[in-house]
């Protein structure tokens, strides 16, 4: 590879992303726990607001869960962000608030693995470790003409010893990112640039024309699809009730109290067996919300509650609920 020619082309041609022009780790930490599973365009308004506030680990560690969920309402993949605060409280109890140095204390903490660290550890201090994501692998898939199937773990890790022999004779921060950036820009997966592409001269998918071929990735298995019964439950004085999840999905977020059901008059009739009355006020809204490898179909009514809550119900002025972290599955319920 002409890694030379790579870097070169990335120091001309890379877009200017805010946590691309710092090597401070712990921004560097941020916007990549941000962008696992979640597009660049996304994560930058969210990046910049939360630097803003949280602008070092120390104040990173002293908020709590709820909070910080809420500041990340809409990224997704909440869980990341439990993992992101029990990161900064170790950080600041073992490091004393310097955010560690070594691959090893980098991979050790919280919500951190093999790919995160060695983009840490590339960007933030130029030390020679892969950084192996799907934009990696689909350009060192092409370039190398690779037919394994990369949603198998041992192709992944043959792959990823690869791109470690690359960046050990590379600038690591600049070979990291810039690979990352061609294939976020050019080597895309439908409709590559490769006219605009600095390694296309040995690109062994591009002189046989099998770009789009490659990586070869097994079908994941369909979405599962859940029918919910999702109920807007008021009092007699007009507050509202919202249930926390303990899921591991969308752990800590507030929602609609639902049922997995296709009825409305099937869920009155399980509330009331244990005891809680509920009187319809409104007809249903139909609400879809597609997850990475689920669907809901949620029928939402408002319903009046005439007895005890349930225990896991908790009870909110309406005012508020625009102040707790929701699942855009919910949020976007009317």
């Amino acid at each position: 590879m002409d890694i030379k020619r790579l870097e070169a082309w990335y120091d001309e041609h890379h877009r200017k992303l805010l946590f691309r022009e710092t090597k401070d780790p712990y921004q560097i930490w941020v916007s990549e726990i941000m962008l696992q599973q979640t597009q660049v365009e996304t994560v930058l308004p969210f990046f910049e607001r939360f630097i803003k506030k949280y602008p070092d680990v120390l104040t990173l560690s002293k908020t709590d869960e709820e909070t910080l969920k809420k500041d990340v309402e809409g990224l997704g993949y909440y869980r990341r962000f439990k993992y992101m605060l029990k990161a900064a409280q170790i950080i600041v109890d073992q490091y004393n608030g310097i955010f560690p140095d070594t691959y090893k204390d980098v991979l050790s903490l919280p919500g951190i693995g093999h790919y995160t660290a060695g983009a840490i550890m590339s960007i933030a201090y130029n030390e020679p470790y892969s950084a192996l994501d799907g934009n990696v692998i689909r350009v060192l898939s092409r370039y190398l003409n690779i037919d394994d199937d990369f949603r198998v773990e041992k192709h992944r890790k043959k792959l990823d010893q690869i791109n470690q022999s690359y960046i050990e004779h590379a600038t690591p921060y600049k070979y990291t990112q810039a690979m990352m950036e061609l294939g976020a820009t050019i080597c895309r997966p439908k409709n590559p640039k490769c006219e605009s592409c600095p390694l296309s001269e040995h690109c062994q998918a591009f002189e046989l024309g099998i770009q789009e071929q490659r990586p070869v990735l097994s079908k994941l298995n369909d979405k599962k699809e859940f029918s919910y019964i999702t109920l807007k439950i008021y009092d007699r004085e007009g507050f509202i009730y919202l249930r926390k999840r303990t899921e591991s999905l969308l752990e800590g977020m507030y929602e609609y109290p639902q049922v997995e059901s296709e009825s409305i008059y099937d869920c009155l009739s399980q509330f009331e067996e244990e005891g809680i009355i509920l009187d319809m006020i409104s007809d249903q809204k139909t609400y879809k919300h597609i997850f990475t490898h689920q669907i809901w179909m949620m029928k939402v009514y408002e319903v009046k509650l005439l007895s005890k809550p349930k225990v896991d119900w908790i009870r909110f002025d309406q005012k508020d609920i625009k102040d707790i972290p929701m699942a855009i599955a919910h949020r976007k319920i009317k």
